[in-house]
């Protein structure tokens, strides 16, 4: 193939994968745009930098709209809930990897049959659960029906698992090594990778929950960042400027860990698809 041809290749697959990025990233631009704008500037056109930036959003947005107090409720339910799910997911994979026992492979795939299960059918019976338990508007009715591990994390440190070679193990058991030891001095630290994509899958995605925080919390107390930047709609004159410097502050810890962590989260995807 002519060169002239493979530079023209190259240029065309270089500008789609411009127009591609440029497509996700523009959004995350005009928010951050907007949150140092004047309110009477924000839709004044399509321009990206601001006249004179207003930092002052941010202090408005942090003081005014309890940002730090929801902040600090998100931070706490999503951490309680990413430590429980990797360590139920942990000793759940390591079972259904590495343990003998009567129809495992059965009761593994009728596990991994719920990811099939939409959340909102489960949405009422958990409530109804949380309520009997005297658990609405409190930071457990948010932390304990997400605590105990699900099939996508299990099936990763699973999977994972299995690519381990049976001599590390057999090793341990020479050594007198039980189940729980096993688990703890030989498995977990090896299976980092597969932990940290459960982990970092986990702490998203309980970071932006909306459905459930909406439902079982009803005082301003416990509200989390999604639910307090919902109430925003609620003010008969939405400041977005003030708005969107919410959001880059609910935005920014997520945009941090997933960059710190893109390594692990990669190693951990490729050799979960892995199988022995």
């Amino acid at each position: 193939m002519p060169k002239s041809v493979q530079l023209i290749g190259r240029i065309l697959l270089y500008a789609l994968v411009f127009l591609i990025l440029f497509g996700y990233l523009f959004p995350l631009f005009w928010q951050f745009s907007t949150s140092l704008k004047h309110l009477d500037e924000v839709f004044r056109g399509l321009t990206l930098i601001p006249a004179k930036p207003m930092w002052e959003n941010y202090r408005t947005a942090w003081s005014n709209f309890n940002v730090g107090k929801y902040l600090l409720n998100t931070v706490i339910v999503a951490c309680a809930i990413t430590l429980g799910q990797v360590i139920s997911c942990s000793m759940a994979g390591y079972g259904f990897a590495r343990l003998r026992f009567p129809g495992r492979d059965a009761i593994f795939y009728l596990y991994l049959g719920t990811m099939m299960i939409p959340s909102t059918v489960t949405l009422i019976p958990a409530y109804i659960i949380v309520l009997e338990l005297g658990l609405v508007d409190s930071l457990q009715g948010l932390i304990l029906p997400f605590v105990f591990g699900n099939a996508l994390g299990t099936f990763l440190v699973r999977q994972y698992l299995m690519s381990i070679p049976n001599d590390l193990e057999d090793a341990a058991k020479i050594d007198g090594a039980g189940y729980f030891t096993i688990w703890t001095r030989v498995m977990l630290p090896m299976s980092k990778p597969a932990l940290a994509t459960t982990a970092v899958m986990t702490l998203v995605a309980q970071w932006n929950s909306l459905v459930w925080p909406l439902i079982v919390i009803q005082s301003d107390r416990w509200k989390v960042l999604s639910v307090g930047l919902a109430d925003f709609r609620l003010f008969r004159n939405v400041q977005w400027n003030t708005m969107m410097a919410a959001v880059v502050m609910a935005t920014l810890p997520m945009i941090i860990i997933l960059f710190l962590a893109q390594r692990f989260f990669i190693q951990g995807i490729q050799f979960s698809g892995m199988n022995k």
